[in-house]
């Protein structure tokens, strides 16, 4: 008897329909799996079995051939074990399809040995495939029901073990079930007013994050560089809906996701250390999955000892900042992974760390040139905001009070984001814009245009350095409400750039 199951896999983060083919025949007992499932698919043979024999059926000694179409595209995960299982199990009529349920819903879910159905990578992907693709539902493990609640118009039926699939399969019964509330704490147990002085880069902060701007710090040793950095998160807008599908999404497929954080409704943070490798940092593998830039996705990836990294992790981080995305390519074709990130970058001076202080620096100015030689041309033209910054004093330090809170910073930061999802939609922020938004957006007056012919000729601005200037000039109207770009806006945003 032959028996097709819907599920699905995906291609980076995109889905695409499964068939799962199993046909029963008499002959020599073998159970063959074949369509480029990889190893954990090869091992779901055993899963099955024992399964199906410890949730009380007997298997028949048969001949059982499963295909997974289309049988060109590589599959990957254990998700497949309970399409295959409910294949199985209705060609061998342990169980009958009464009501179609095979032709409406798809199914997802990883088997134990005892029947169960566990928790699966990918789940929210498989869920919004089916409702593009018109199904009438999916089947998921319970574990995944936090997860794939969160997208709305198609049925969710979760199962715990195999009986509650065979339940459904037989008279559509579902079991009750109530949809688990998911917390939403945006907390944090720091805030931007725990750092001390530092002003000028609390602007530069806030500034990249009302206009998705990029953004390196330079500074000694214990000046704060960290500190800032972590408090970004504090003073970004929530996530939108698409948002948080998008970067859930993306957590699911990598294994991101937990009992404790079903979804992604905070925006991330991702602060890999210097030896991380490229394929760690951009993503990568035989089998392409999402790195550290795609994990930031639609959140900060802070880079601390920025020039400590390898040079090719540094270099590789070209196209992601520009193109806000990543592309891999191997034999098997070519995966996209989304890369909207905020860009954060810390490091040194000089090796020592003091260059700013001459009398405790004892580097020689060619090990000094040598080490700032580390970024090169190409990424500091890819930073939007450049700032130096110094260690406080030691007046500075005992007497200098608390800052600004993070609460009211965030407040400008969401009107001047209001004010950039009315003009683009909220597909872009001033970080993202084209050239064709810099001429309607950023237009300069003559005296604004004198100012940038001057920059062009001292800090020998490049056409990327010259439009990242206006678009950190729009962002910084934005955060005082002004329609035009001023000269005071242009100068702040000239002042952001590297000497």
């Amino acid at each position: 008897m032959l028996v097709k199951v819907l599920s699905s896999s995906y291609l980076g983060i995109e889905p695409f329909l499964v068939e799962v083919e199993v046909d029963i025949t008499n002959g020599l007992p073998i159970f063959t799996i074949v369509g480029l499932g990889d190893t954990v698919i090869s091992e779901s043979r055993d899963r099955i079995r024992s399964a199906i024999k410890n949730m009380g059926y007997n298997l028949e000694p048969k001949r059982i051939v499963v295909n997974l179409t289309p049988a060109n595209m590589r599959k990957v995960g254990s998700h497949f074990d309970l399409p295959i299982a409910v294949g199985v199990m209705v060609g061998m009529r342990l169980v009958k399809d009464y009501t179609g349920i095979l032709n409406r819903y798809m199914f997802i879910g990883e088997l134990s040995l005892t029947g169960k159905i566990r928790r699966s990578h990918g789940v929210i992907s498989g869920v919004l495939l089916a409702k593009e693709l018109g199904y009438e539902g999916i089947v998921i493990p319970t574990e995944n029901l936090k997860e794939a609640s969160i997208i709305e118009g198609i049925k969710i039926i979760p199962a715990d073990n195999l009986r509650d699939v065979m339940n459904f399969l037989q008279n559509e019964k579902v079991k009750e079930y109530k949809v688990p509330k998911i917390e939403e704490n945006f907390v944090f147990d720091i805030d931007m007013s725990d750092v001390k002085g530092q002003e000028k880069a609390k602007r530069a902060i806030e500034i990249s994050a009302a206009g998705g701007h990029n953004l390196i710090m330079v500074g000694a040793p214990g000046c704060g560089k960290s500190m800032l950095a972590k408090r970004i998160s504090t003073i970004l807008p929530e996530m939108n809906e698409k948002e948080i599908i998008e970067t859930t999404k993306i957590y699911s497929i990598s294994g991101g996701l937990n009992e404790s954080k079903p979804i992604i409704n905070k925006r991330p943070f991702r602060m890999p250390h210097h030896t991380t490798t490229s394929a760690a940092v951009i993503g990568g593998g035989k089998v392409p999955r999402p790195g550290e830039i795609s994990l930031a996705n639609n959140g900060v990836l802070f880079m601390d000892e920025f020039v400590e990294f390898p040079k090719d992790v540094i270099e590789s981080l070209r196209e992601p900042l520009e193109e806000r995305k990543v592309s891999i390519t191997r034999s098997m074709g070519k995966v996209e992974f989304p890369a909207n990130f905020i860009f954060v970058a810390a490091c040194n001076p000089c090796p020592c760390g003091f260059s700013f202080d001459d009398d405790k620096c004892n580097c020689s100015s060619f090990e000094i040139r040598r080490y700032a030689k580390k970024l090169s041309g190409p990424i500091i033209d890819r930073i939007d905001l450049y700032i130096e910054i110094r260690r406080l004093s030691e007046e500075e330090m005992i007497n200098l009070s608390n800052g600004e809170k993070s609460l009211d910073i965030k407040e400008r930061v969401k009107k001047a984001r209001d004010i950039q999802i009315e003009r683009f939609g909220d597909e872009k922020l001033n970080g993202y814009m084209s050239n064709k938004d810099l001429e309607k957006y950023c237009h300069l007056d003559s005296e604004s245009e004198k100012i940038m012919r001057g920059a062009i000729r001292s800090l020998n601005l490049s056409m990327r350095a010259f439009n990242k200037v206006l678009k950190v000039a729009r962002t910084i109207a934005d955060l005082e409400n002004c329609k035009i770009i001023n000269k005071i806006h242009l100068m702040e945003a000239l002042a952001f750039r590297k000497n």
